[in-house]
């Protein structure tokens, strides 16, 4: 998941969100193999700006031994009058044992700028290392990547693109209707991030799986994250 680079919000990550307000929250099963079964092994989305079309972000889910891999990857290409030419390629690897953390690489090349972050479990500590700096996570949290509903009820998730804890603030603020398949339509949460997201929105359906998200970038235009199972009506 998460907030990237040259379109990214005034914030620094994407992050997802924690539910307050009196609002009841839905409960989900978050095993490793649910999880997996959930996206029925990976999930496609476009990535929209002021509703042109400017790239994709895809959740891959394989299982390796014990533990569940899970790959983000948001590739992103904005063209105008043949003056401007902006790409910008996020991937992030995780691997979860149990629905605890074991590991985080992620690599960004921003319009040729590349940042890479690594974190490895020990014991109870995720180690960091960040452009040969080293710090470290005390406790289990979940990620930025927005693949996991579960975050609906944290207080802290680890920011994917600083290394760090971002804290979580949510409001619900209604429902909007979607598709599902050909004919039918239903009704999904609308969520407006607070704490460092105030300006991001974002939708999961009945079962916990992420259909998308909305937010600023720094030029005021809109970006939106949408499932192409709903394609561009959110």
């Amino acid at each position: 998941m998460n907030r990237y680079a040259l379109i990214k919000p005034r914030e620094t990550s994407l992050i997802c969100i924690l539910l307050t307000l009196f609002i009841a929250l839905p409960v989900y099963s978050s095993t490793d193999e649910i999880l997996q079964a959930r996206y029925s092994g990976q999930a496609l989305y476009d990535v929209y700006r002021d509703d042109r079309l400017i790239g994709t972000h895809t959740l891959r889910f394989t299982q390796e031994g014990d533990l569940l891999r899970v790959d983000a990857e948001m590739n992103l290409h904005i063209r105008f009058l043949g003056m401007f030419n902006y790409r910008y390629l996020y991937q992030a690897t995780e691997h979860w044992l149990n629905g605890q953390l074991q590991s985080l690489v992620v690599a960004v090349n921003d319009d040729g700028q590349e940042t890479q972050i690594q974190m490895q479990r020990q014991g109870d500590t995720l180690l960091v290392s960040k452009d040969g700096k080293t710090d470290e996570i005390m406790g289990e949290f979940l990620t930025t990547n927005h693949w996991n509903v579960d975050i609906l009820s944290q207080q802290q998730v680890i920011n994917t693109l600083t290394g760090t804890l971002s804290q979580l603030k949510v409001e619900r603020i209604g429902e909007i209707e979607v598709p599902r398949g050909a004919e039918e339509r239903v009704l999904i949460p609308h969520y407006r991030l607070g704490g460092d997201l105030h300006d991001t929105h974002t939708w999961y359906d009945e079962d916990g799986r992420w259909l998308g998200m909305e937010f600023s970038a720094r030029d005021r235009s809109r970006i939106r994250v949408l499932n192409r199972q709903i394609g561009p009506e959110l």
